[in-house]
């Protein structure tokens, strides 16, 4: 019985290795579909990315040719408005410089207006010194030092007429003392003030 038994398992070992080998094919089968399928997928999104950033390169260069297109119209207008402002900027730039023929020149006219301005405001100037000038292209600064004294009323008058003149004066440094414990109505005031100039 034992013999027939496995005779009949050897008439059917062919057809189980026959499905073995039929189910590894299946298998495999499905695997290279899979694998396919995601390489597939990998090339349309990387495509995809491609498409979008093109996509997003044709829309920057349309903004920036639009943007040209309007300056090229409006070139004309653009022109003149900026002939006028830069008209009108040196107009008044030049209005509030010191005008000399050289830098010399000008370091008189401002230390003019210095006394001028000290005199008006009733303080008694000790002593000027002209400080060393930088220039940055054709504008050159201007610095000097003041020394005087005065009552707290002519220091601020003083102050007040350097701000709100006509020509750009500006109070680099300063400093305010009282004279003497016995005397305070009069102090010591000493200031750097810079004005710029222009050939």
């Amino acid at each position: 019985m034992n013999a027939g038994y496995f005779g009949s398992l050897e008439r059917f070992r062919p057809k189980i290795l026959e499905g073995r080998s039929r189910t590894r094919t299946i298998l495999i089968l499905v695997m290279l579909v899979l694998l396919l399928a995601t390489l597939v997928r990998f090339l349309t999104d990387l495509y995809a990315g491609y498409e979008k950033s093109l996509q997003n390169e044709v829309d920057i260069r349309m903004t920036q040719f639009n943007n040209m297109s309007r300056l090229i119209v409006d070139g004309e207008r653009y022109q003149k408005e900026h002939a006028a402002l830069s008209h009108f900027e040196n107009e008044y730039i030049d209005s509030r410089l010191i005008r000399a023929t050289t830098p010399s020149l000008a370091e008189a006219q401002f230390q003019n207006l210095i006394n001028d301005m000290a005199k008006e405001s009733n303080l008694n100037v000790q002593s000027l010194r002209v400080l060393p000038r930088t220039s940055q292209g054709n504008i050159t600064s201007l610095k000097i030092g003041i020394n005087c004294r005065g009552e707290i009323e002519a220091i601020k008058n003083f102050l007040h007429k350097a701000a709100n003149h006509d020509k750009f004066v500006f109070i680099d440094q300063m400093e305010i003392r009282i004279i003497s414990q016995r005397e305070q109505r009069y102090f010591n005031f000493n200031a750097q003030l810079i004005a710029w100039t222009r050939p």
